[in-house]
């Protein structure tokens, strides 16, 4: 490195100290950090970044400083160091910001790096660092990373689709809208929403005709759940023409459900449709109407690769009033077996953290969950005292045990702790998120 290797003098190193601290810097975002630092020397910053001394989060918040104000000198030697494996995947994605910009110092031989290391890079740093790199590749201009990015670009995690989304503009920017379709072996984005070779590839090309204005009804039969969802949330907000969706509706062409789906969410009552074809529903046996019906109301529309037909009988439930008195008879009637219940506590006060659908009442034969969806209760532990059972029934609650409890609900996907896939009832109806 250049002259400003030499050491930070000790009342700067300090005085960074006393400004990025531990663990109001975790809730920060990277442009107050670097406001907060902007009259620190960069070369006392970059003293920071590359001492492994320092803790992680101080390395990263003084990388994020950095951000258009590295000189030549000291650019050359942050390249030698996002390329150390003594950092970790956060500090490097902060370099990357600094130094992987076309035509910044440092920037094609960060470049090289990429290429060099991108084949290993999911196995050795997980949690999004791949991802940074391929996006950084797209800034630099790599049209080759066009591919991996539509797959990016169709992840449900919003961040991670963003960021692919953001670079297949970068790149259409840098080459043109023909090059990058090349890329797909499409000559046009309607060929690509509705012949791409992926499902990433065919929710490209639909953002793309979208954003072009062109129609994207065709979409709506795509084989897959995800393209056919993705064209109905577009369509569903917007005005069009309603009587093309009528007319597949009506003479059950392909994607006919979705169709339905886009004419209630545009103000139509669709019920008397719905009705005439069957209705359309999800077959779930042993479980209960009224069971069925409090998750539908509580998950409906759920997550991106949920069943159309549930999206159609949750705009065709009829209006059902909460009952606020459930937790009241609950504890009346356990009072009344002498099994002494506590005052009800709420999922996340009983978890100590999140949120959910249900209270939690404890007694003098165990802990009994009670759903917020309905009258409806279920059982913590292994106690099956029948005097509990007794009680919540007299009360109007139905025990969700056993077979019922454990019963999947297909085609219905609902986030929980990361995934986005049918849960069973038990699950549903005492749902806990932290």
């Amino acid at each position: 490195m250049g002259g400003g290797d030499l050491p930070s003098s000790a009342n700067t190193r300090e005085r960074i100290a006393e400004l990025v601290t531990w663990p109001e810097v975790r809730s920060e975002s990277p442009e107050s950090v670097a406001r907060r630092l902007s009259d620190v020397p960069v070369d006392a910053l970059v003293d920071v970044v590359v001492d492994a001394g320092e803790p992680g989060w101080r390395r990263r918040a003084c990388a994020q400083a950095l951000l258009g104000r590295v000189t030549v000198d000291r650019a050359m030697g942050l390249v030698d160091r996002v390329q150390g494996s003594d950092l970790g995947g956060d500090l490097r994605a902060a370099l990357l910001d600094i130094l992987s910009v076309s035509g910044r110092p440092g920037s094609d031989e960060v470049f090289r790096w990429l290429r060099e290391q991108e084949a290993s890079l999911r196995e050795r740093w997980p949690y999004g660092f791949a991802d940074k790199v391929l996006a950084e590749r797209a800034r630099l201009g790599d049209i080759s990373a066009a591919r991996p990015l539509a797959v990016l670009a169709a992840e449900p995690w919003r961040h991670r689709r963003v960021a692919g989304e953001e670079s297949i503009d970068a790149l259409v920017e840098a080459h043109g809208l023909p090059a990058v379709l090349a890329e797909y072996g499409a000559d046009s984005p309607e060929t690509l929403a509705t012949r791409g070779s992926s499902v990433a590839e065919r929710l490209l090309g639909l953002r793309l005709l979208w954003r072009r204005g062109g129609d994207i009804t065709a979409s709506l039969a795509d084989d897959s759940v995800l393209v056919a969802r993705a064209a109905y949330e577009l369509m569903a907000g917007t005005s069009g023409d309603d009587d093309a969706l009528l007319a597949m509706v009506e003479e059950r062409r392909p994607g006919h459900l979705w169709a339905l789906a886009v004419l209630h969410r545009r103000g139509h009552d669709i019920r008397a449709a719905w009705e005439a074809l069957g209705p359309p529903r999800v077959e779930l046996p042993g479980v209960p109407s009224d069971v069925r019906e409090a998750i539908l109301r509580e998950y409906a529309p759920g997550q991106r690769g949920t069943d159309p037909r549930w999206l159609l009988e949750a705009a065709c439930l009829e209006p059902e009033a909460a009952d606020e008195d459930v937790l009241r008879r609950a504890v009346d009637e356990l009072d009344a077996a002498g099994l002494r219940p506590e005052k009800p506590r709420p999922a996340a006060e009983h978890q100590g953290v999140g949120s959910g659908t249900y209270h939690v009442i404890a007694t003098t034969a165990g802990k009994i969950r009670v759903s917020t969806l309905g009258p409806f209760f279920s059982l913590i532990g292994e106690h099956e005292d029948a005097r509990v059972i007794t009680a919540m029934r007299a009360a109007g609650l139905r025990h969700i045990d056993g077979d019922l409890a454990a019963t999947r609900f297909t085609g219905l996907h609902v986030y929980y702790f990361g995934a986005r896939e049918p849960l069973d009832v038990g699950t549903l109806l005492f749902y806990w998120q932290d």
